[in-house]
This record gives C-alpha cells, sequence and structure tokens, in this order.
C-alpha cells in the first residue's frame, strides 16, 4: 500500500490546541445573550469540542478544530469543571455518551432523579448508552478535565433532553421567560413529563 509524508501546513488542520479551540458557551454567550449562569445550570462550565465529523446536527460549538470525518462519526470534547459543578440531569435518546476522567475525581450518576452513582478515578472510563438520564460532577478539590465522547449516526446527535427540574431553577432565578427563550432555541426539559401525564390520567 502506498504510503505519503504530509507536509507540516497538511497537518495543521488535525492538531488541536486545546486552549485555542473556543468553548461551546461562548456561541450561546456571543449570539443568543444567554447569561452566563443559566448555561452552567445546563452544562459544564466550559466544554470545548477539539474533534468531530463536520459541523453534526447539535454542534453547539464554532468548527471544531480537527475534523475527523474520516475516522467514523462521533464528537470528542473536553469538559473542565470547578469543584462541585456539572451539568444538570439530562438524556441523549440515540447517541452513545462515554466518559473519561483526565484529572480529578468524577461522580458519574444516572437514572432520572440520579439515583445510581459511581466514581471515576484518574483515566477510568464509563460508557454510558442511549437512553439513560445521565450527569456528571467534579468531586475533586479544584477544577478538572473530563473527556467525553458522544457516537451516533450524523442525523442524531440532536437528542438532548433535560429534566423539568433544572427549567424550574432557571425559572427561579430568571423568570419564566428565560425558560422560554431557550425552548425556542430547540433546548428540552421534558424528561419523565410523558410518563407523569399518564399517570394523572
Amino acid at each position: 500500500m502506498e504510503r505519503w509524508t504530509p507536509t507540516q501546513e497538511e497537518m495543521k488542520s488535525r492538531i488541536a490546541r486545546f486552549h485555542d479551540v473556543v468553548p461551546v458557551k461562548n456561541k450561546h454567550l456571543d449570539e443568543k445573550g444567554i447569561p452566563p449562569d443559566v448555561l452552567e445550570m445546563i452544562m459544564a462550565k466550559t466544554t470545548r469540542n477539539v474533534m468531530s465529523p463536520g459541523p453534526l446536527p447539535g454542534q453547539l460549538s464554532p468548527k471544531p478544530a480537527v475534523e475527523g470525518g474520516d475516522a467514523g462519526v462521533f464528537r470528542l470534547g473536553i469538559a473542565t469543571c470547578p469543584p462541585g459543578q456539572g451539568p444538570g440531569l439530562h438524556v441523549h435518546y440515540r447517541t452513545h455518551e462515554t466518559f473519561i476522567a483526565m484529572t480529578g475525581r468524577w461522580e458519574i450518576q444516572w437514572g432520572d432523579h440520579g439515583e445510581e452513582s459511581v466514581m471515576l478515578e484518574h483515566m477510568d472510563l464509563i460508557a454510558v448508552p442511549p437512553r439513560v438520564t445521565r450527569r456528571f460532577i467534579n468531586r475533586s478539590d479544584q477544577d478538572a478535565h473530563l473527556m467525553v465522547i458522544i457516537q451516533g449516526q450524523r442525523d442524531e446527535f440532536d437528542d438532548v433532553d433535560r429534566v423539568p427540574q433544572t427549567a424550574q431553577a432557571i425559572a427561579a432565578k430568571y423568570g419564566q421567560g428565560m425558560v422560554d427563550k431557550l425552548q425556542s432555541l430547540g433546548w428540552k426539559f421534558t424528561i419523565g413529563v410523558e410518563h407523569e401525564a399518564k399517570q394523572a390520567a
């Protein structure tokens, strides 16, 4: 099989310098005017998507530093959280989400109420299957990094839903108008709502 040696210029697009990758949150702050505190109730304090097969549906950050379309359909991000912080409970209905503790200790919770949990130590990995409500929390005493890999079909990456309690907490602090704005931008807060509706009927 023939081999080739890329030039320095050809390899540039395949290198991700962590601090040069624009955090996901910046797009929401700049384009949508959502306060940072609201976003931290929904997602990690900082997430940088460093590798992705192009502009996937649900791709919330600007163009990732490295496109890996020829390497399969996945998105690789690095979440950075201060002690005690992490996204609210959420579910990916069709995509797989894998977590690797790069630094610090991370509690991974699952179940619609976070009733199950496990601790990840340095370089531990957990692969959460679709349709499982989950969240991660930095249980270290300093900022820590968690690698997040999302895998699935290209048109299934916009498959995230969140618990209504997150919307209630946002409404309590910023008013229902902020929740309405988030929902108009495609954020969902309906985990368990269909179950409660069935029980009430």
